[in-house]
């Protein structure tokens, strides 16, 4: 595995910040022995504290020329933090925000990103500016050798400081049209000029500059810091995560990002499926507190969050095998830790650590694999950062389909599908047209191997072309909605900019489009999908972008037919089965040679169904529960890891170990001892 990182026994992390300001005067002077206190009772591995935030203001005192400190700052807080850390034995990480510095950018005005005169009157100004454009910085300029990485090795040399968790960096980064910027685009492009607005074909070249630029701006500082100081960890946040996929080539040590506080569990259920495949050390950190209608709003304010919110989070990181970060902050400015809080997070704590033994170098079995093409992805990045710009929408979709209907899914770009890409029954291509040749020939291979293939989108049809799908195309509509049959002899809307009608001719049709809902004869001839058997090797196609409407819409009779669609096309293939609501995620993994996990996690609430109401509290638990898993031989014993529900039974028969679960409450993991290999 590459990156570095402690060991074994460090998986769960503090994070706590304050982005200092300019005003600030108390920091750090309620730092004492009381911090050491509470975060022995916490129990963490690590803990990461502030050292610079987006202000660029720094809650420590440096000799440093360059340095912005509150003027009227008394003590030093990371001092503080450090003596307190010491006596524990934690390792101190800073955190530190990178790209985004405010008072670099007011104090060295050749260091931050520069706007085309074009933007600032107004043309394509919602594109390449914003109106904080000069507190970011320049990649390609003098910050990171100026300040950043003199910070830094001050850091380490006066308290020791174990890592940097580098916050603004990716999601931070802008377009700059400075001489250097423009220049080094026009020789690496080719180009004569460098793209100002999205209307530009070339626009997306613009944001694959950006994202090289900062790549090597991560490298320098990387290198620099493990030069200087050998064993000292670096973090860029949410770099090499889902929203920037590709091969994971910048030495960081390893990978982390914060999870949004509101509705986060649908992000941490793609990225963590992600992450798993970077071969890198990894965490999410997860927002402890939460807010309604917005971010921060004065009538909405900051709450803490329930511990069973937080719990169903992190079950979803530990069925995936990651590590976890609490990110903890409050108003107050002066240092302490809220002991109530603390206590809380404590149960947090004991939850993790009652799993982690399970979970910890648990590995998927491959089932089914969605790709998330970083080609189709940095063709058709717009947006205003290199983080958010990139849509990924299909790719939700589609591991939420896949979810919501039992299937274990792992989520690969192409980097890491293309090696192990024989290895899974079932792989799923959610509208993701513009993927390599390379990927798009393999996936042929795979076929004609005898491998399971399913594509959506009405685009992916020209780029496989209707003797490999086994249809011919009639006709493209725009803008359509067509409904689609579910599993209750009923149909539901689909809708899609591109909607593709066909006519098989190979293939077989599975279910009819309706133009008016399945009222009377009102079927159109054309099949919802369609599926090619050739040889062992499948291809089903649905025309339209299914993976697309369901994140957005999340329609029930969508996710049913989508289902019918793949059990159909994996005719056998996959190992396990659930009987269960859609609301229960199924996981697949092996620990060692000879143990079998089915991790379910139960995602419900008790709260009420509203829109701006993202606590879940009071999860009401779910059950029974049947699940199928092939076996060639019996299992020597299938138990629950943690919840130990009374009355869970279990029979193998004709090579399938059926399990039922009288009731999940929130997060359960079946652990199968084999005595043999399983056809998993």
């Amino acid at each position: 595995m590459s990156g570095s990182w402690y060991g074994d026994h460090c998986n769960i992390g503090m994070h706590y910040d304050l982005h200092a300001r300019k005003e600030d005067t108390v920091l750090g002077t309620r730092v004492d022995d009381t911090l050491a206190e509470l975060l022995g009772e916490l129990d963490v591995d690590f803990v990461q504290t502030d050292c610079k935030g987006h202000p660029g203001v720094l809650s420590w005192f440096s000799n440093l020329p360059g340095s912005t400190m509150p003027p009227g700052l008394r003590r030093d807080a990371l001092a503080g933090w450090r003596e307190q850390t010491r006596k524990l034995g934690l390792p101190l990480h800073c955190h530190y925000s990178g790209i985004w510095d405010k008072a670099a950018g007011a104090r060295f005005p050749d260091w931050h990103c520069q706007l085309p005169p074009e933007a600032q009157v107004g043309s394509g100004g919602q594109n390449v500016g914003t109106n904080n454009s000069q507190e970011i910085m320049c990649p390609n300029r003098g910050y990171v050798d100026g300040l950043m990485i003199p910070q830094m090795s001050e850091l380490i040399e006066r308290y020791g400081v174990d890592g940097f968790w580098v916050d603004g960096d990716l999601w931070a980064v802008r377009p700059c049209y400075c001489d250097r910027c423009r220049a080094r685009f026009c020789e690496e492009t080719g180009l004569d000029r460098m793209p100002v607005s999205e209307e530009d074909p070339n626009w997306y070249l613009v944001w694959n500059f950006m994202l090289r630029s900062f790549k090597r701006y991560v490298r320098h500082y990387c290198d620099e810091i493990h030069r200087r100081y050998p064993g000292v960890k670096i973090c860029s946040n949410w770099l090499q995560t889902y929203r920037n996929p590709g091969e994971p080539d910048v030495p960081t040590d390893w990978i982390s990002g914060d999870n949004a506080h509101h509705f986060g569990l649908d992000t941490s259920r793609c990225e963590a499926r992600f992450l798993e495949t970077r071969n890198k050390p990894w965490d999410i950190m997860l927002w402890t507190f939460t807010c309604n209608n917005g971010f921060a709003l004065p009538e909405s304010p900051w709450v803490f969050k329930p511990a069973e919110m937080l719990e169903q989070e992190i079950a979803v990181l530990l069925s995936c095998g990651g590590n976890i970060q609490l990110y903890e902050t409050s108003k107050i400015r002066d240092g302490r830790l809220v002991p109530w809080r603390i206590r809380r997070l404590r149960k947090v704590v004991d939850f993790i650590r009652e799993r982690l033994p399970v979970c910890k170098r648990s590995r998927s079995i491959p089932q089914v694999a969605v790709l998330h093409s970083e080609v189709h992805f940095y063709r058709h990045v717009t947006g205003v950062n290199l983080m958010t710009g990139g849509d990924i929408t299909p790719v939700d979709g589609a591991v939420m389909l896949l979810l919501e209907n039992h299937f274990h899914t792992d989520l690969c770009d192409e980097w890491a599908l293309l090696p192990r890409l024989a290895e899974y029954p079932v792989v799923v291509v959610p509208e993701q047209y513009d993927l390599s040749e390379k990927m798009a020939e393999a996936l042929r291979q795979y076929v004609a191997g005898g491998g399971c293939l399913v594509l959506t989108g009405s685009e992916i049809f020209d780029r496989f072309g209707a003797e490999f799908i086994g249809a011919e195309s009639v006709k493209v509509e725009r803008d359509a909605t067509w409904f689609v049959p579910d599993a209750s002899d009923g149909a539901t809307p689909l809708f899609s900019r591109t909607f593709r009608l066909l006519k098989p001719s190979e293939a077989e049709g599975v279910g009819e489009l309706y133009r008016l809902g399945r009222v009377g004869d009102d079927g159109s001839g054309f099949p919802a999908a369609t599926v090619l058997r050739k040889g062992r090797g499948v291809v089903a196609y649905i025309p339209a972008a299914i993976c697309h409407d369901f994140a957005f819409n999340r329609e029930i009779g969508i996710r049913e037919f989508f289902g019918s669609v793949v059990r159909s096309a994996a005719c056998g293939r996959l190992a396990v089965e659930c009987d269960g609501p859609s609301w229960v995620d199924l996981s697949l993994r092996r620990s060692g040679e000879n143990e079998i996990q089915i991790h379910l996690i139960n995602r419900s609430t008790g709260i009420p169904n509203l829109p701006n109401q993202g606590v879940v509290a009071e999860i009401p638990p779910v059950g029974p529960l049947t699940i199928r898993l092939r076996m060639e031989q019996r299992p020597d014993k299938v138990v629950g890891a943690w919840e130990r529900v009374p009355g869970l039974e279990w029979e193998w028969h004709d090579g399938i170990l059926t399990v039922r679960l009288p009731q999940l409450r929130l997060y359960e993991a079946i652990l199968v001892n084999e005595p043999g290999r399983s056809t998993c």
